[in-house]
């Protein structure tokens, strides 16, 4: 197998912390510093999500807003720090669906599970995409993927978590070419795509943020992405079902909030309404929207309801595997 020579660099950053100082307003539930911990290395679309809502969060819940990455063992890390918090609001997970999702699926001995936390919102939404070097000179998709039939030395590529929806794209490229698809776990979609442009793995799956940024640079290029329609962000990037790789037109994670499960109602409610209002800001949509992300805003409810479908997707499709 190739040399990752970044995983480790990028794997060994613990904690980043990013402060923004508190507004004028005072919220009655917050009575201290916010620590939002996103599981995942920094650079990548859950931490850009994170540190762009933070100053707004900060200023209608009075209280600074520090963002602490914590990275490894495929989101647990993150998720059992705010797992073992204390439910007062000042401990909150920024996250894909990954860690709280799929993760208590596909691993063994996972020391939490969903119904350990609560959804306080939705944050936004992403595809997920297939990305190559350049280095090989692949013409496009078809290109590559004769190159997976004869030579099984590519048959790798990267994935910013173990299994989910990276697993569910790297099976069913494998299974339309008839080959068998070996993930290489990283922490997070920027370390992923690092290597990628080094040409250390012979390719990526990560979500759009990722995508969008190699594709103004010449190191590497996005060559599918998930879903029914083409993204608008990369207009000239088929789907892979144009490509004639099914089943992956519903596939996309969304990134929310969560709290311990204890956590009050109404402390709860008082950050679900911050989030909405840091999204609903233009100057906010549009670095998400530049970031390959979509906002998605939902109420407690409707993050809920999203939470519960989802969790049921994956246990029935990654249970029988």
């Amino acid at each position: 197998m190739r040399r990752v020579f970044l995983k480790t660099a990028i794997s060994s950053v613990a904690v980043l912390f990013c402060t923004v100082a508190p507004g004028l307003a005072q919220a009655q539930n917050f009575k201290g510093p916010i620590k939002i911990v996103v599981p995942q290395a920094p650079g990548g679309g859950t931490d850009l999500l994170a540190r762009v809502v933070a100053p707004t969060l900060s200023k209608e819940l009075g209280q600074t807003v520090v963002i602490e990455n914590k990275p490894g063992a495929s989101g647990q890390i993150g998720a059992q720090m705010v797992q073992n918090a204390a439910p007062d609001g000042l401990t909150i997970l920024c996250s894909t669906d990954h860690p709280l999702l799929i993760v208590p699926v596909t691993e063994a001995h996972v020391k939490y599970s969903v119904s350990d936390f609560v959804a306080l919102g939705q944050g936004a939404r992403t595809s997920w995409a297939l990305m190559l070097p350049t280095a090989p000179g692949y013409k496009d998709f078809k290109d590559y993927t004769q190159a997976l039939k004869r030579d099984p030395s590519v048959r790798s590529y990267g994935v910013p978590l173990k299994g989910g929806a990276p697993g569910v794209v790297g099976d069913a490229i494998g299974k339309a070419v008839g080959v068998t698809m070996e993930q290489i776990p990283f922490a997070g979609s920027a370390p992923v795509s690092q290597n990628v442009m080094a040409n250390q793995v012979p390719a990526g799956v990560t979500g759009m943020p990722e995508a969008v940024s190699v594709n103004r640079g010449d190191k590497a290029r996005t060559f599918a992405v998930t879903g029914e329609k083409r993204s608008p962000l990369l207009p000239d990037v088929p789907t892979f079902a144009e490509l004639g790789i099914k089943g992956l037109e519903n596939v996309y994670t969304f990134v929310g909030f969560f709290g311990p499960r204890s956590m009050p109602p109404e402390t709860a409610k008082e950050f679900n309404a911050a989030l909405r209002k840091a999204l609903a800001d233009p100057a906010v949509h549009e670095k998400l929207t530049g970031a390959g992300l979509t906002a998605a805003p939902t109420t407690l409810e409707e993050a809920g309801r999203e939470v519960a479908v989802q969790a049921r997707y994956w246990k029935e499709t990654l249970g029988k595997q």
